[in-house]
C-alpha cells in the first residue's frame, strides 16, 4: 500500500474547498470534478459521487482543523466515524511484476473508492506519525491543509506557500503550543503531496 499516494488523495480533496473569489466549486458538477480530480478517479462521476465527495471533504477539513487546534479526540472521533461509514476492504495483489502487496479492493462507486483510499491514507498517517502531523498552512489567510511527513516535524506551510514562505508578509497562524507567535517555522522537507496521483490507489 502506497501510504503517501493514499494520503495525497485526502489532502487534494480537502483543498478543493479553498476557492478564489468567484471561482466555481470543483465539486459542483461531474465535469468540474473530472477536471479537478479526474487523474485519480476510476470512471465517470455521478451526482451521488459528488454528494459523497462533498461530505467527506467537509469532514476532512473539520478533522484537520481540530488536529491543528490540538483537539485530538475530536479529530479522531470524526475519522473513526468515516471509517465506519466507508469500510475498508484490503486485498493482496500482484501486478506489473511487483511482489505481492496490499491494495484496497475495488468496490462501490467512483466516489466510494476515492474516499476509501483517502480515509485510510489519513488513518495510517496518523497511526505512523501522530495526529499533530495533520496541519493547516501557517499563513493566516491560507486555509489549505497538508500532512507533515518531515523527519523533524518541521512543516508549517501548504505546498503552495512552501517555496515562497520567506517572502510572505501575511500574518502567520499560531500553531497550538507554539510559544513565539509570528515566527516562521523550519524549512518544509515533506513531499507528502508533491504532485498529482497517477491513479486512484483504491481502484488500481
Amino acid at each position: 500500500m502506497n501510504l503517501s499516494s493514499y494520503a495525497a488523495l485526502a489532502v487534494r480533496l480537502a483543498n478543493t474547498a479553498v476557492l478564489a473569489p468567484g471561482e466555481p466549486d470543483p465539486l459542483s458538477s461531474p465535469a468540474a470534478c473530472a477536471s479537478a480530480l479526474g487523474d485519480c478517479l476510476a470512471g465517470p462521476v455521478t451526482r451521488r459521487d459528488l454528494d459523497v465527495l462533498r461530505h467527506v471533504r467537509a469532514e476532512f477539513n473539520a478533522i484537520f482543523e481540530a488536529a491543528a487546534k490540538g483537539e485530538d479526540q475530536k479529530a479522531m472521533a470524526r475519522l473513526n466515524a468515516l471509517l465506519v461509514q466507508f469500510p475498508i476492504q484490503p486485498e493482496m495483489t500482484s501486478h506489473d511484476q511487483q511482489r505481492w502487496h496490499v491494495h484496497l479492493a475495488s468496490q462501490g462507486s467512483v466516489g466510494d473508492r476515492f474516499v476509501a483510499g483517502a480515509i485510510i491514507g489519513v488513518a495510517l498517517s496518523v497511526s505512523g506519525l501522530g495526529v499533530s502531523r495533520l496541519g493547516i498552512c501557517a499563513i493566516a489567510s491560507c486555509p489549505q491543509v497538508f500532512i507533515d511527513a518531515s523527519p523533524g516535524k518541521s512543516r508549517r506551510y501548504c505546498k503552495e506557500h512552501a517555496a515562497a514562505r520567506g517572502n510572505v508578509s501575511t500574518l502567520h497562524r499560531q500553531p497550538a503550543g507554539l510559544a513565539q507567535p509570528g515566527k516562521p517555522g523550519a524549512a518544509d522537507t515533506s513531499d507528502e503531496e508533491s504532485g498529482r496521483v497517477a491513479a486512484t490507489p483504491a481502484a488500481s
